[in-house]
């Protein structure tokens, strides 16, 4: 396996620029770009690629200010998951402040990402294990994002709830949805399936109905 040595990073705070570049410098990463939009960071990347002098690494924020450029990727999931679709062969490490438990289960799992650093007092020496921990070809979450997956294990979903309350949050219908999954072969795609479903997250969450449902699916980070 080769080792991390072309790094991007997506961080829009200057200021924290410095400090990663340290980390960079002390673990004698050969080459660091920063990028401050997300735009900027897939079109260096797959120009990288196109070129046959592809990045190793990503690291990446998950919120970005918003400002008076208009942008296609507004955040760094929606970077993430640019990247999956085009099938980048790129490692991906968040580093982010974000630090819900289902929040990063849905990174984990439903994106696939290598590595998850919170930002805090620890974090430069967590960037270093992680990428320690990549170069061994093993995926890295700090410690403190294990312990609140750990403590929140009753909010665990599957890939295919959080397909359905994305679609619900944009507006479909049970029927719809059934229509939706037949059509991508997704199983089970039958409408007593996904009503089913929806009653058994109605109760997972304590929602009351499918918009309740949401907007607590949506404040525990998990669409």
């Amino acid at each position: 396996m080769s080792r991390i040595q072309k790094v991007i990073i997506a961080e829009d705070v200057k200021s924290i620029h410095q400090g990663l570049a340290s980390v960079m410098q002390e673990i004698n990463i050969a080459e660091t770009e920063f990028v401050q939009y997300c735009d900027d960071a897939y079109l260096l990347i797959k120009k990288a690629e196109q070129n046959q002098e592809p990045y190793h690494l990503l690291i990446t924020d998950l919120s970005f200010a918003r400002d008076h450029r208009d942008v296609n990727l507004e955040d760094g999931e929606a970077l993430i998951k640019a990247l999956k679709e085009e099938q980048i062969d790129i490692k991906i490490l968040v580093f982010s402040i974000e630090d819900r438990a289902q929040k990063i289960k849905k990174f984990s799992k439903y994106l696939d990402i290598d590595a998850y650093v919170c930002k805090g007092r620890n974090d430069q020496k967590d960037l270093k294990q992680a990428i320690h921990h990549l170069n061994k070809g093993k995926k890295f979450y700090s410690e403190a994002v294990g312990n609140r997956c750990e403590e929140n294990k009753q909010y665990e979903i599957t890939n295919y709830d959080i397909k359905i309350l994305e679609l619900l949050e944009e507006g479909y219908h049970q029927s719809e949805i059934s229509t939706r999954f037949k059509d991508e072969n997704r199983n089970p795609s039958s409408t007593s399936s996904i009503e089913k479903r929806i009653n058994n997250l109605k109760n997972f969450f304590k929602a009351k109905n499918t918009t309740n449902l949401v907007a607590k699916a949506k404040d525990l980070g998990v669409i």
